[in-house]
């Protein structure tokens, strides 16, 4: 039923959240745990609430063209129309011409060693098909990961993602070699003019200690720009190294760009592109639809020729994703998405950077693109990750009207990823904002009772919890706990 019927009827937020509480399992959380929005449309960067007020958009990974954009719109509903199932048949003249056509169009983005694309309904879905693709390939079982990355919600995906295998039984699996992340804000080799080198080695000896110990590396997958960990930009030079490696052993490299790809880099159209470095096997997610349940892995004919016979006609494309795909691929150029994230990710990056010096807990201003972090610490000087500060912020931010994500290892950074179709004027409103409430939270009673350096009441120990050690799983036959690490349990 449509919302504009006259016998539509809204259900309240209350009655929402009791319905919510009796249906939903307790482990999906809100996004906002205390007040939630109750979203009911949104449209270009803006969503909406059940009263009509108007939030912007920050926290969006799938909406790069903004919203439900007319035209992505009208293609979906169109195609819904007509044909909705994939069907192989060579008589489906329609279907196989969108497939094709849209298979071309993404493969004109890309580098010459990507020549098929093999389609899913996720990002997840994505990386699940990579890896299959990556031990089919080499004949190797091995995986190697980033430290603190996630790569999607299923069985295999939590078992190679450190974010998850950290917190749950039964750990890291003996078949997942975990390298350092580069970080260059916390990490040993932050600001270091060889940083790069020096993170390889790291990465190196991690590789050749499971090496050692009889691995199989059959490929690596990282996102090449870091954006779980709360948008850590590699050092240049390093991804390509470390890609490097990963092929003198035998293995394939797999570029997670679910999130930092399409044109969201601003400079180039893939995120690898920006470190000059080019994977083996790309995986991409809903951006591509702009929402719509569409995910792609696109790799080389001979990658893709180790698919199982059975698995033949299960990744081709479905025709309202090959419409919407394509819609989003020609608005990214008609529109010039890419430069307008180029422009104002400059903006908003120097704009939070250029009230950085007014603000001790503003401890990192980082970004590429409209992929933009700032990193709230306690103080600038203990770069001690400040994620009590966060959430007050993100909460702040919300009241008024612009909803940001506090995330990263620590949660303790800030996210603002919008919609591509965002404005100069939007980009000001959200530096002024955050330069008021942010010099709010310094000098209020709060900040200080939260642990604020000089607090009397600090931060308690048991919130140590929140700044866990890096590189160490003392219960894994193949711990990487050798390895220089750092941590915050010696700053409380």
């Amino acid at each position: 039923m449509a919302m504009d019927s006259p016998d539509f009827v809204l259900l309240s937020s209350d009655q929402t959240l009791t319905l919510r509480e009796t249906h939903i399992s307790g482990a999906c959380k809100l996004h906002f745990g205390q007040k939630p929005v109750k979203i009911v449309r949104s449209e270009a960067q803006f969503l909406y609430d059940d009263t009509g007020q108007k939030y912007l958009d920050c926290t969006s990974r799938t909406t790069n063209v903004g919203h439900c954009h007319p035209e992505t719109v009208r293609a979906a509903c169109n195609q819904f129309m007509k044909l909705t199932v994939c069907n192989e048949h060579p008589s489906n003249k329609i279907e196989n011409r969108l497939d094709y056509e849209y298979c071309q169009e993404l493969l004109s983005t890309l580098p010459d060693n990507f020549q098929v694309c093999l389609f899913t309904n996720s990002g997840a879905e994505a990386n699940d098909l990579a890896l299959k693709l990556a031990r089919n390939y080499t004949g190797k079982n091995d995986v190697v990961v980033v430290d603190g990355s996630f790569h999607g919600a299923v069985n295999l995906l939590w078992d190679i993602s450190p974010k998850t295998f950290k917190q749950f039984h039964p750990g890291k699996p003996p078949w997942v070699h975990v390298v350092p992340c580069p970080d260059m804000y916390r990490g040993p080799y932050a600001g270091h003019p060889d940083a790069a080198e020096k993170y390889f080695q790291q990465a190196k000896a991690a590789i050749d200690l499971a090496v050692q110990r009889n691995a199989s590396i059959g490929c690596f997958l990282s996102e090449p720009v870091f954006i779980v960990h709360g948008v850590l930009i590699p050092p240049p030079g390093w991804l390509k190294r470390v890609y490097s490696y990963i092929r003198e052993l035998g293995g394939v490299v797999i570029a997670d760009e679910i999130q930092c790809g399409l044109g969201r880099s601003g400079s180039h159209f893939w995120a690898f592109q920006t470190q000059d470095a080019i994977p083996d096997i790309l995986t991409l997610g809903k951006p591509l639809g702009n929402g719509h349940p569409v995910g792609c892995v696109v790799t080389s004919k001979k990658i893709a020729a180790s698919l199982w016979p059975e698995d033949k006609s299960t990744y081709e494309c479905n025709p309202v994703a090959a419409e919407v795909g394509l819609a989003v691929l020609r608005l990214m150029q008609r529109e010039n998405f890419m430069e307008n994230s180029f422009l104002l990710g400059l903006e908003l990056t120097h704009g939070f950077k250029s009230i950085q010096p007014e603000h001790t807990i503003i401890g990192d201003v980082r970004g590429l693109g409209l992929m933009v972090a700032v990193d709230i610490v306690w103080t600038q000087e203990s770069k001690k990750p400040a994620p009590e500060l966060a959430e007050v912020i993100s909460y702040r931010m919300k009241d008024e009207y612009i909803l940001v994500a506090n995330e990263g290892e620590y949660g303790n950074v800030l996210f603002f990823i919008t919609p591509l179709c965002v404005t100069s004027k939007d980009i000001q409103v959200v530096i002024q904002v955050f330069h008021k409430i942010v010099t709010d939270v310094e000098t209020s009673n709060l900040s200080l009772s939260m642990g604020f350096p000089g607090s009397s009441s600090g931060v308690s120990s048991s919130s140590s919890s929140l700044y866990p050690m890096v590189q160490s799983w003392p219960e894994s036959d193949d711990s990487d706990s050798a390895l220089d690490s750092y941590n915050y349990h010696s700053m409380d």
